[in-house]
């Protein structure tokens, strides 16, 4: 995920380094950060939202603000560090060490470039994370939505329902394990599927965008399919995160035209189409 816009675990803010990186797909990379500063960080769960700070020009290390009472308060003199949101992709806290993976956009943005340009030892600064999210136990089936975007997420999501969990945390299983899932993942072509944890009952749709609109592919897809398991749709929990337009129209589909309930959907507009 990214969007735009808490030093060590007291104020909620933390510097990190990077300590390795490497190409999922052609256009996704993954960036591992660790550090003394790493310790503490609660980083388990599903669809976990952090903010990175990234350094400016001529910066070695990203300004970082302190906390207080009325807010953050920035260095000064020091220009403040570009802001994204991200998800943690897999957090280990045995090893020490915090994965975010980016997607490598054709016109870099300020994250996109300095993730494609990162090496061992570059600084990022980095909020504790939150999310909402958490599998339903009373559903009876999933749905999981979204683009290249929410890739990281959404394979967090796919852990904590197929009870996989991650690396040194507990096991995020609060589901049915037989209930089924129904994943809708749109990317440009074929060379941007990627390996994803699931289940038995998981059912994976890779969508190739081609030439085509974002976020087009996802909605006819979504829109023209069933419920999972054709069981009521009013026991069916959805977990959405796209292009804004694509996840406005999704979400209407499936509460106005599907049947679920609203509480049962979780939708996130993670960028805007141009």
């Amino acid at each position: 995920m990214s969007g735009t816009d808490h030093a060590p675990a007291r104020t909620g803010h933390r510097t990190l380094q990077v300590l390795r990186t490497e190409r999922v797909t052609p256009r996704m990379a993954r960036v591992t950060l660790g550090g003394d500063e790493l310790a503490g960080f609660p980083g388990d769960g599903p669809d976990q939202r952090i903010k990175l700070f990234f350094p400016m020009p001529g910066q070695h290390r990203p300004a970082m603000p302190r906390a207080s009472s009325g807010g953050p308060v920035w260095p000064p003199g020091e220009p403040r560090p570009v802001i994204r949101s991200y998800t943690v992709r897999r957090f280990d806290a045995a090893a020490g060490e915090l994965d975010v993976d980016f997607v490598l956009h054709g016109a870099h943005g300020p994250a996109a470039a300095w993730a494609a340009a990162a090496a061992p030892g570059d600084w990022v600064g980095v909020s504790d994370p939150g999310g909402r999210y958490q599998p339903d136990p009373t559903a009876l089936a999933h749905l999981v939505i979204g683009d290249e975007s929410a890739l990281p997420a959404i394979a967090t999501v796919l852990e904590a329902l197929a009870g996989v969990g991650q690396p040194g945390g507990p096991d995020t299983t609060t589901g049915p394990a037989e209930a089924p899932v129904e994943v809708f993942i749109e990317v440009v072509d074929a060379a941007e599927e990627q390996p994803l944890p699931t289940g038995p009952s998981t059912r994976v749709h890779w969508l190739h965008r081609g030439d085509r609109a974002a976020g087009r592919p996802l909605t006819e897809a979504v829109t023209s399919a069933g419920t999972p398991g054709g069981v009521d749709p009013a026991r069916c929990q959805a977990w959405l995160s796209a292009e804004a337009a694509a996840v406005r129209d999704i979400r209407a589909h499936l509460l106005d035209e599907r049947g679920l309930s609203r509480r049962m959907v979780y939708a996130t507009g993670y960028w805007r189409a141009r």
